[in-house]
C-alpha cells in the first residue's frame, strides 16, 4: 500500500466511525427522549402532538427522497425528523408513566377498609417478618357495593410466628385492608418508597395483619410456558436446596447466587456483602448468565457443525435463556445480560461480526422499550456501567499479558484477569454507586478476588446437583457437599474483608461530578483507542483538577441548621446543633440506627456528635455511640463551651445556646410554668389526650410561647385523643403533629 510505512501508521490511518454502532446511535435518542418526558414540564398532549409534527415531516421528507434525490444517504431533513420522531415517542411513553395515574384507581378509597380483588404480578418476596407482592387490583367492594377498576396495589402480609400458605405469581386473590399512600423517605436521602413506586405505577399500598386477611381463590392466570415450565422449575431449586442444604447462611447464599434468592439473608450478612464491594454475587446479572450460557454452549457444541445444526443450537439456546431468566424474576440485569447473549450468538449464527458494545446497546433499547422508567433504576445504571467499561477497558488491562504455558502462568493470568475485570467494573460502577448510596468500597478489588471466584466455583457445583437430583439424590449429595464448602469459603472470605475499617469509606458526589467524571472517562476512552498516552495522562490531571475545583469553589455546601430530628421508626433522635458543637439526643432502639443517624449527620454538613444524651433509649446504645460524653439517665447537667444541658426532672431535657433554647419532655403532666420550661422550641411525647391533657398544653403554651411546638403521639395513643391532639395543633399557631416521613428542620 502506497505511502504507509507501518503497520501504526495504517492503524492510525483509518478514522473512528460509529457505523458498526447502530443501537448505539438509537440509544443515545432514546435516552434524550427518555429524560426529556421525565423531567421537562410538558403534558403528555405536548408530546403527542410534537410526535404527529415529527411524524408528518418524516414522511414528508421520506415521500421528497424518494421523488426527487437520487443520494444512497438519507437526507438530512429526514434524518433530523426521524431523530426527533423516536426522541418525542420516548418522551410521550415515559411521560405516561411516570407522570400519569389510572382515572378509576384507588386513591378514592385510601383510609377505608375495603375488599381487593385481583391478581399477583411476580413472584411474592418472603422475608422473617412477612411476605410482599404487586396486586393488579380489578375489583374493591366497599360498603356493600362492587367497583371495577384498573390499578395496582403493593400489599405486604405479616406472617411472624406462625405457617402460612403463600400464594403465587399469577393467582387471583382476596385481599381485606386499608388502602393507604405510599410514605416519603424518613429521612433526607434515604430510600423513598413513594418515587420507587412511581417507577412502578405505584401509589398506593396495604398492610395485612395476618393470612387470615388473604383469601386464594384457586385460580391462576399464568400462561402455560409460566404455569408448566417456569414455576416446576423454581420450586424444583428451591426444594432441592432444603432438601440437599442445610438450614442456614450457606443454603441463603445458594439461592441469591443461583436465582437471585436473597429476601431472607440476614441484614448484617447482606451489609458485608455490600461493605465489600460484592453484593453483585447475589444479583442475577450478567456474569450469572455468563456462566450458564457458557455451559449450554459447551454441551451444544455438537449441533453447530451445520447450518440447521447452528440454528437448532440458537433456538435451544434461546429456550433455556428464557426458562432460566424467567425463574430468576426477570429483572433488567438479566435481561439485558440475556438479550446480549442472544445478539451475540445470533449474529454468529447468521454469521456476521458483532460489537459487544452494539448488542449491549440493542438490549438497552429493548429493555427501555419495555419500560422506559428502568434508565432511573440504579440497578440498570449499574449493570450498564460495569459492563461497559469491562468491554471498553479490560481489552486495554491484558493487552500486554502473553498466554502463558505450564499451570503456574496460567494460574496468573487467570488470576490477573480477575483482577483487572475487578478493577475495570469498579471504574465504571463507583460514581453511580457514590451517588445513589453515599459509599464508596475501598477494599472491593482485593474482595471480589476470592469471593466472585468461590461463588462462581459454588454455581457450577450447584448446576451438577440440581441435574443429577432429578435421577439420584446420593450422587447429587456429593456436589451438595462441594457447594457447602464453597458457599462457606465464599462467606468467611466476604465476613473477612467487611471487618476491615477502610473497607468502605462515605462519599456521596452530586449529578454534576458524576456528569465531569464519566466525560472524562469517556475522553481517555478515545485517547486509548489511539494510544495517545500524553493525552490520557493530561486528560486524568484535567479531570481531577476539574472535579476538585468544582467541589471546592463551585459545589454548593449544605447549611448545618441549627435542630434535626431523625426519623428512626416508632423512634426519635435529635440533633441540636451551636454551629460549632453537635449533641444528639437518643439514638434509637438497635444498633443500625447509628448508621442512619451518621448518613443524617452527614447530610445536613453537622459536626460528629461532641455529646450524646439520653431520654428513651437504653443507656448501653448511648455508651456505644462516639462521643467525648455521654450523658446517661443518672446524669443531670452537662456544660460545654457553647452550650448547656439540664435534667430537671426525669424525661425531661433542656438544651440552651447563644442562638436558640429546646425543651424536650413526656408527657403534659411534666410541663411546668417555670423559667427553666421554656424554651424556643419544644418537642413533647404525648401518650394521651384527654380534657385534663389538653388544659394542661394550653396553660402551659400560654405561659411559654414557644416558637414551635412538636408534638410527638404514642404509639398506643387511641384514635380518637390522637384525632383531637390534631385537632389542637391546627388550632395553635407553631405547633404541629409529628409525620414519621418528615423531619423537623430549624435553621
Amino acid at each position: 500500500m502506497p505511502n504507509v510505512k507501518k503497520r501504526k501508521e495504517l492503524r492510525h490511518s483509518v478514522p473512528f466511525t460509529m457505523a458498526p454502532y447502530p443501537a448505539v446511535r438509537l440509544l443515545v435518542t432514546v435516552v434524550v427522549g427518555i429524560i426529556a418526558g421525565v423531567h421537562l414540564p410538558c403534558s403528555l398532549e405536548v408530546w403527542l402532538l410534537l410526535c404527529g409534527l415529527a411524524f408528518i415531516a418524516l414522511l414528508v421528507s421520506m415521500l421528497y427522497e424518494k421523488m426527487r434525490s437520487s443520494s444512497p444517504f438519507p437526507l438530512f431533513f429526514s434524518a433530523c425528523s426521524y431523530t426527533l420522531f423516536v426522541v418525542f415517542c420516548c418522551a410521550a411513553l415515559s411521560a405516561y408513566r411516570y407522570n400519569y395515574l389510572p382515572r378509576d384507581g384507588l386513591l378514592p378509597f385510601c383510609g377505608k377498609n375495603v375488599l381487593l380483588y385481583g391478581c399477583i404480578d411476580g413472584r411474592p418476596n418472603v422475608s422473617t417478618t412477612g411476605a410482599g407482592w404487586i396486586m393488579d387490583v380489578e375489583e374493591v367492594f366497599d360498603n356493600g357495593k362492587m367497583v371495577k377498576l384498573h390499578d395496582r396495589a403493593k400489599i405486604f402480609m405479616r406472617t411472624t410466628g406462625q405457617p402460612a400458605t403463600l400464594p403465587h405469581d399469577g393467582d387471583m386473590v382476596r385481599v381485606k385492608g386499608m388502602p393507604e399512600l405510599l410514605p416519603e423517605a424518613s429521612n433526607k436521602g434515604e430510600f423513598d418508597p413513594r418515587q420507587a413506586g412511581r417507577m412502578k405505577q405505584l401509589s398506593v399500598q396495604l398492610y395485612c395483619a395476618g393470612p387470615w386477611q388473604v383469601q386464594n381463590t384457586g385460580e391462576s392466570r399464568l400462561n402455560g410456558f409460566e404455569r408448566f415450565i417456569v414455576e416446576p422449575t423454581h420450586d424444583y431449586i428451591m426444594q432441592s436446596l432444603e432438601k440437599l442444604l442445610p438450614d442456614g447462611e450457606e443454603r441463603q447464599l445458594s439461592a441469591g447466587v443461583l436465582i437471585g434468592e436473597r429476601e431472607t439473608m440476614p441484614e448484617e450478612l447482606y451489609e458485608s456483602f455490600r461493605r465489600t464491594g460484592t453484593v453483585h454475587i447475589l444479583v442475577v446479572a450478567g456474569l450469572k448468565v455468563g456462566l450458564l450460557a457458557l455451559v449450554i454452549l459447551i454441551c451444544l457444541q455438537r449441533l453447530k457443525v451445520t447450518t440447521a445444526g447452528r440454528w437448532l443450537s440458537f433456538v435451544l439456546f434461546a429456550f433455556l435463556l428464557l426458562v432460566y431468566c424467567s425463574v430468576s424474576g426477570n429483572s433488567p440485569p438479566v435481561k439485558r445480560a440475556a438479550f446480549m447473549a442472544l445478539v451475540l450468538l445470533g449474529g454468529e449464527t447468521l454469521g456476521r461480526k458483532t460489537y459487544p458494545v452494539n448488542s449491549l446497546a440493542f438490549a438497552d433499547v429493548l429493555i427501555l422499550l419495555f419500560d422506559p422508567l428502568d434508565l432511573l433504576n440504579p440497578g440498570f445504571l449499574m449493570t450498564n456501567g460495569a459492563v461497559l467499561a469491562i468491554l471498553l477497558l479490560y481489552p486495554f488491562f491484558i493487552a500486554s499479558l502473553r498466554k502463558g504455558e505450564g499451570f503456574f502462568r496460567s494460574a496468573f493470568r487467570a488470576l490477573f484477569s480477575i483482577v483487572m475485570i475487578t478493577l475495570a467494573a469498579t471504574i465504571g460502577v463507583s460514581p453511580v454507586i457514590a451517588y445513589y448510596f453515599g459509599t464508596f468500597s475501598i477494599i472491593g478489588i482485593l474482595a471480589n478476588i476470592p469471593v466472585v471466584l468461590f461463588s462462581n466455583m459454588l454455581m457450577y457445583a450447584l448446576v451438577p446437583m440440581l441435574l443429577l437430583n432429578l435421577v439420584s439424590g446420593y450422587a447429587a449429595s456429593f456436589f451438595a457437599a462441594t457447594s457447602l464448602f464453597l458457599a462457606q469459603l465464599t462467606l468467611k472470605s466476604t465476613i473477612y474483608f467487611s471487618r476491615f475499617s477502610f473497607a468502605s469509606i462515605p462519599m456521596k458526589p452530586d449529578a454534576i461530578e458524576v456528569w465531569i467524571y464519566y466525560i472524562m472517562f469517556g475522553i481517555v476512552l478515545v485517547f486509548l483507542n489511539r494510544k495517545a498516552w500524553g493525552k490520557v495522562l493530561v486528560t486524568v490531571l484535567l479531570g481531577a483538577n476539574m472535579l476538585f475545583w468544582y467541589s471546592f469553589l463551585l459545589k454548593a455546601q449544605p447549611e448545618p441548621p441549627g435542630v434535626v430530628t431523625v426519623n428512626l421508626g416508632r423512634n426519635l433522635a435529635t440533633l441540636f446543633s451551636s454551629g460549632s458543637e453537635t449533641v444528639l439526643v437518643d439514638a434509637g432502639k438497635a444498633s443500625h440506627d447509628h448508621k442512619r443517624i451518621e448518613q443524617q449527620l452527614a447530610e445536613y454538613g453537622l459536626d460528629a456528635p461532641t455529646a450524646v444524651v439520653q431520654l428513651y433509649t437504653p443507656d448501653s446504645l448511648i455508651t456505644n455511640m462516639p462521643a467525648l460524653h455521654h450523658v446517661l439517665k443518672a446524669d443531670s447537667t452537662l456544660v460545654l463551651p457553647s452550650m448547656v444541658l439540664a435534667r430537671p426532672a426525669e424525661k425531661v431535657l433542656r438544651i440552651w445556646s447563644r442562638q436558640r433554647s429546646m425543651l424536650m419532655a413526656s408527657g403534659t403532666n411534666r410541663l411546668k410554668e417555670e423559667e427553666l420550661y421554656k424554651a424556643d422550641i419544644a418537642l413533647l411525647w404525648i401518650s394521651r389526650f384527654a380534657d385534663k391533657q389538653q388544659q394542661q398544653m394550653s396553660s402551659w403554651l400560654n405561659y411559654a410561647h414557644p416558637k414551635r411546638c412538636i408534638l410527638i403521639p404514642g404509639s398506643f395513643l387511641p384514635h380518637a385523643q390522637l384525632a383531637a391532639l390534631r385537632h389542637f395543633a391546627a388550632q395553635h399557631p407553631g405547633c404541629e403533629v409529628r409525620s414519621k416521613t418528615r423531619q423537623v428542620v430549624v435553621r
